[in-house]
């Protein structure tokens, strides 16, 4: 058998073979253990006897195989492990719908007949606190000063009208709290206490998010505090 009738007869062997595959609907099989050594035996068969392969040829086409089915392996394990991470996250968020956590920042839904609760943290204590409440605009709606508070978190409630008495619409407000300290002022870290309605998975970051009852969506990650 010449040279040319060798690659011409490994060349329909491939062929005969990607058209079986191809027909059987197997695409698993075309990069699969079976189509490879099937090519492989069709190759040692068919090769030139004048030409033969290299010994190093042979073991580097094993060792690339070796190393793909590797990789698959790894990656269908790696598959399991997130789907596994999904469902013990979900499980265990589930548990979070109905409760309230709080958000970092000061951003949340008010207005209207809902109050607004915040947990406001103070490290080493307060001789005056004062609440502000900011509109989506930036203007000051409400403040309220509070006394003398000890070290530690307090929680407050905002009734969502401004400092007249007069019930606001419900959108997004901003409050803020400043603390008189030895004579210094601070600011002092707000949180809003919103209600999970419910929990989903986020694929692009693989964590839990939550969408609470105003609207908006945080991560897990985001919330400190978990309240009843």
């Amino acid at each position: 058998m010449s040279a040319i009738d060798s690659i011409l007869t490994t060349e329909q062997y491939r062929t005969e073979q990607a058209n079986a595959m191809y027909k059987n609907g197997d695409d698993d099989d075309m990069l699969g253990r079976d189509a490879f050594l099937q090519l492989f035996t069709a190759q040692l068969k068919n090769q030139n006897p004048l030409d033969p392969m290299e010994n190093e040829a042979f073991v580097a086409q094993l060792a690339q195989f070796s190393s793909v089915e590797g990789i698959k392996g790894m990656q269908a394990s790696l598959e399991t492990m997130v789907g596994n991470l999904r469902e013990q996250s979900l499980l265990s968020g589930s548990q979070l719908v109905g409760k309230r956590v709080a958000v970092a920042g000061g951003f949340g839904q008010g207005g209207g007949s809902r109050p607004t609760e915040t947990l406001v943290s103070v490290q080493e204590g307060a001789d005056l606190l004062t609440m502000s409440v900011y509109n989506k605009e930036g203007e000051l709606v409400f403040r309220q000063n509070v006394g003398e508070l000890e070290p530690g978190e307090h929680r407050f409630a905002w009734s969502g009208q401004d400092s007249d008495g007069n019930q606001l619409p419900v959108e997004t407000y901003q409050i803020t709290a400043s603390a008189i300290v030895d004579g210094r002022m601070q600011i002092a870290p707000v949180s809003i206490l919103e209600t999970v309605s419910s929990v989903s998975w986020n694929p692009s970051g693989q964590q839990l998010d939550l969408q609470l009852l105003g609207g908006d969506t945080v991560s897990l990650a985001e919330i400190q505090t978990i309240a009843e």
